[in-house]
């Protein structure tokens, strides 16, 4: 099989570094241009020392990598990526984008970001939750890789919503690492500030996660684990709290709901049960494992798997679900990889690490 040149902007950020360290491993790929405005003409060494002696090119502008691939990649920051990607697919260049420009449809985009800034390239984009998107990802031109606390938020509460569990009201909290925040420098994440602390941010219904949330989990109610259509649909209300913990990598979501006890699917309810729902859920899933024992982010560090456990707590009449991934990992690079495997036809799993790293 021919090899696909590929194309990276914002190579010299975390999650353009974990790019990296799966296209270089991957068979029908060859890393054809790296873009960074701060180490530009530079060799990757200089950026990361980790990947020196890779086959990897230097860092030059954006244009000549987007001239030279056949994908581009895209690890920018929300706003500034779309313009990138409307000119990449102007000239038949397909896209996998790491950047929140195109997993929302544009007046969701507004409420929440702003006035999108290419709001026909929406129509042409697949959300790149390949578990959930599987079928509409195969060749897609444009792929638009979920946030990393929806992907575990969503992963966890995913099987509930196909059997109309969710309730009236959803509840995530997750804990999240620092690499999160990007590399740029900032007071809260000095090591003196975060060292031995934890802190809630962009609480009570100000995380722009929250419309992914509640956007996915909707559309699965309403058309099934396979979305094949973005019309309309009644969307859960969720109520989304992330938290700052002082760990470099990792993502523990734990969502609560409360069923309706009149609801069909919620007769028999018990931990066994929720747990066989799952199973039969994520039965075949490559990076989704099912487990009784409660998530860990350890388990799942440097890796692309999530992994997820349930509860049912019968005095309050409450399902609890968990999982936990690599914020890095699943819930960026790893799941744009996924999704880019999905989209071309490959074996999902390659470029990917199936196993984390421990201690």
């Amino acid at each position: 099989m021919t090899r696909l040149k590929v194309g990276v902007l914002g190579a010299s950020g975390y999650g353009g570094a974990e790019l990296l360290r799966r296209l270089v491993t991957h068979p029908f790929v060859t890393v054809s241009g790296l873009a960074s405005r701060q180490f530009a003409g530079q060799a990757v060494a200089a950026c990361w020392p980790q990947l020196a002696g890779a086959a990897l090119p230097a860092f030059e502008d954006a244009e000549a990598v987007i001239a030279g691939c056949d994908v581009l990649f895209c690890a920018t920051p929300h706003g500034e990526t779309a313009p990138f990607v409307q000119r990449a697919l102007a000239a038949g260049k397909r896209v996998v984008d790491l950047s929140a420009d195109f997993r929302l449809a544009p007046k969701d985009y507004a409420a929440w970001y702003g006035p999108h800034p290419y709001p026909e390239g929406c129509a042409r984009a697949v959300y790149g939750l390949t578990e959930l998107h599987r079928e509409e990802l195969r060749g897609a031109e444009l792929v638009a890789v979920p946030g990393c606390n929806c992907t575990a938020g969503n992963l966890a509460l995913a099987p509930l919503a196909l059997h109309g569990l969710l309730g009236e009201h959803v509840t995530v909290n997750v804990l999240t690492g620092v690499s999160g925040a990007g590399r740029s420098a900032a007071l809260g994440f000095h090591f003196p500030e975060l060292n031995e602390n934890a802190r809630p941010y962009k609480a009570g219904g100000t995380h722009r996660h929250t419309a992914e949330l509640e956007d996915t989990l909707g559309r699965v109610a309403a058309f099934g684990r396979q979305v094949k259509t973005r019309g309309d649909f009644a969307r859960p209300t969720v109520s989304f709290t992330p938290h700052l913990v002082p760990m470099t990598r990792g993502i523990l979501a734990t969502c609560t709901v409360r069923p309706d006890p009149e609801h069909p699917e919620a007769a028999g309810l018990s931990t066994a049960a929720l747990l066989e729902r799952y199973e039969d859920f994520y039965r075949g899933e490559p990076l989704v494992t099912v487990q009784e024992d409660l998530p860990q982010t350890k388990a799942v560090s440097g890796s692309d798997r999530t992994l997820v456990s349930v509860r049912y707590d019968k005095r309050s009449g409450t399902v609890t679900a968990f999982a936990a991934l690599d914020n890095l990992g699943k819930g960026a690079a790893g799941g744009a990889v996924q999704a880019f495997n999905a989209a071309h036809g490959f074996g999902e799993t390659l470029g990917l690490f199936t196993q984390g790293v421990w201690p």
